[in-house]
């Protein structure tokens, strides 16, 4: 349900189980919950109250006793007396009328089963007829019910569902803007107001809206621009979808092109996927945009490119048993590059491609998609920072021209909240390499982070990081979050043993992003390059290469910088994941890269309490 209302526009207010006045005690007097799941209020909703339940009609039969009380049996017959969730709704509308009858704003309260369509509840009702008597809605009014089938209807536009129910009532009217402000003050005092809702929900909102800069980008760019490298979180990949988009629009639907959106993995390829479907849940034109807009990437346009070059069915008749990764990628890419030169013209089938994260691409990826695109038509986005493999690529000997028409920078880490993206800039930035490699592409003026969110990282020091992580989400969970909104960061040594306990706690997790199923992400530093989630858990950096691990006796001094700028890559990946918080568990605090951390933030840490001055980078 939270989830749900997560898409309310900016102006509505979302309270989950708000601690109840005086008021509410009195008039909720003998009920066993005391406390609304959640309050919307908003001048086109007014105040709605919510009452949620998680019935399970599978394993339980409930039976309405009378208006107030319904007897629940489970499958060995035990009974329990629960409150008719109807009764309950309307003791919170009264409560809330008493409560702000002054002020003028119409008051409503609904019931909920968002876990159970409204088909399978009237399956599952026996005398289904007796809905017919009016006065059956102080048992159940469905009118005023929501059902996970009228969620899915209106999961873009939540407040459309709830205006639909509140202006049913002959007695409903719109509130004003002043009088909203007053139930605020009445509902729970701004002095006392700490991690409002709403500044989440307004900071979400702010991300979907591409900025000036971002728009300039799309609609305004000379066909021959294109190419854009820019820092983490400044919303390049918004861009090249919208780009995508407009650019399939404005050819319009008598030739309509095809254009491919590619990556270089699978993880990036679900989060495009996913920001896509974000961007056309409610075009009307969305299903001519999936036709006529494929996102695949790279390695599944190989694999697509193995099969129907062998004629197979699927990708499995193509793989070999026991067969390691590494030897399957390995023959993989000697197979596709022998095709592509004999069959150097079968595959072209897009009149766009548009690359994402173009830093990481290596010869034979760009290759794959230069015989898949019919023209020259090439839209690339990426960021030098973020470059964690030790792959080249040459554009322009591949006949990709973009060195004097790259598109100009911004340098606005948009998607980060201020300290926790100065965190992590400051961070890549103390090692001399880097700040030449950023140097040499262009990065030549100082980072800027508008988002508004003032969240600072949290580093703790844990000896059992992976118990800690666990038992702290499990507290989240318990709370105002659900699993799709948070990802754990870590090692690839140590993500088998902390898949393995989350799913021992009983928290449904995924190693990557998933399409379906919404659940907790957990993934290794080289594979979180495109997630974002709103809380991002970080752990296992002592794990990467640095020059007193065991891994580095015996290299080079050259070798050793190299390998070290890497991993500072693949930590300054991690910090930029986070939406609202970021919290790192260390076990060493003199690990090169940890000790530089927790000088960091230290300083960063004084000066939003407004004790320090400026931050200097560590030599």
């Amino acid at each position: 349900m939270l989830a749900w209302l997560k898409n309310v526009p900016e102006d509505c207010y979302v309270y989950r189980e708000l601690q109840i006045t005086e008021t509410l005690e009195r008039r909720m007097k003998g009920y066993q919950k005391k406390k609304p799941d959640f309050v919307v209020v908003s001048p086109a909703v007014g105040l709605v109250s919510i009452e949620v339940k998680d019935w399970n009609l599978e394993s339980n039969t409930y039976q309405w006793q009378d208006q107030y009380k319904i007897v629940k049996r489970d499958r060995d017959g035990s009974e329990t007396r629960i409150d008719n969730p109807t009764a309950q709704a309307e003791a919170y509308r009264n409560a809330f009328i008493e409560l702000i009858s002054d002020i003028g704003v119409f008051v409503t309260s609904i019931v909920a089963f968002p876990r159970v369509s409204r088909v399978g509840f009237l399956n599952k009702l026996e005398n289904v007829h007796v809905l017919r008597n009016p006065q059956t809605r102080f048992y159940l009014d469905l009118d005023a019910t929501l059902f996970r089938d009228d969620l899915d209807e209106f999961a873009a536009r939540p407040e459309a569902l709830l205006q639909r129910i509140v202006q049913r009532h002959p007695k409903f009217f719109q509130a004003s803007a002043k009088g909203i402000e007053r139930v605020h003050e009445r509902l729970m005092p701004s002095s006392f107001r700490i991690g409002d809702f709403t500044d989440r929900q307004r900071h979400r909102n702010r991300l979907r809206v591409l900025s000036e800069e971002q728009q300039a980008w799309v609609f305004g760019l000379e066909g021959r621009k294109n190419y854009l490298l820019d820092v983490a979180g400044s919303g390049k990949t918004n861009v090249l979808i919208s780009r995508a988009i407009h650019t399939v629009k404005q050819a319009g639907r008598a030739v309509p092109p095809r254009v491919l959106l590619t990556t270089y993995n699978r993880n990036l390829e679900t989060n495009i996927k996913r920001i896509f479907e974000h961007k056309i849940v409610d075009d009307p034109e969305g299903a001519y945009l999936r036709d006529a807009i494929a996102v695949h990437c790279v390695p599944a346009l190989m694999e697509l490119i193995v099969m129907c070059y062998y004629g197979l069915a699927s990708i499995a008749s193509y793989q070999v048993a026991d067969e390691s990764p590494k030897a399957y990628e390995d023959r993989l890419r000697k197979d596709v590059r022998d095709i592509l030169v004999a069959e150097p013209d079968v595959f072209r089938a897009y009149d766009h491609v548009f690359i994402d994260e173009i830093q990481d691409f290596d010869d034979l990826f760009l290759q794959v998609t230069a015989h898949l695109c019919r023209s020259r038509r090439f839209f690339f986005v990426g960021d030098i920072g973020q470059k964690i493999y030790e792959r080249e690529h040459n554009l322009a000997r591949l006949g990709f021209l973009t060195e004097h028409v790259e598109l100009k920078k911004s340098y606005k880490m948009y998607r980060t909240p201020r300290y926790i993206a100065e965190l992590a800039t400051t961070f890549i930035l103390s090692d001399p390499g880097c700040r030449r490699e950023f140097s040499e592409h262009g990065y030549t003026e100082t980072f800027k982070y508008p988002n508004k969110l003032a969240h600072v990282a949290e580093l703790s020091r844990s000896p059992h990081p992976i118990q800690e992580v666990v038992a702290r989400v499990k507290d989240l969970l318990a709370g105002p979050w659900t699993e799709e909104n948070i990802m754990i960061i870590t090692s690839q040594d140590r993500l088998s043993e902390l898949e393995q306990a989350v799913t021992a706690s009983g928290i449904r997790c995924s190693v990557g992003e998933t399409e379906q199923d919404p659940a907790l992400t957990l993934v290794d530093f080289m594979n979180v390059k495109g997630l974002e989630k709103e809380m991002v858990f970080v752990f296992g950096i002592e794990d990467l290469y640095h020059r007193s691990c065991p891994a580095a006796l015996f290299d080079s001094e050259d070798d050793r910088r190299r390998k070290e700028r890497l991993s500072r890559r693949k930590v300054y990946v991690a910090l930029t994941r986070s939406l609202e918080e970021l919290m790192i568990y260390y076990q060493d605090p003199q690990n090169r890269f940890v000790a530089e951390l927790l000088w960091i933030n230290r300083d960063i840490v004084k000066r939003r309490q407004g004790a320090g001055h400026g931050l200097q980078v560590p030599g």
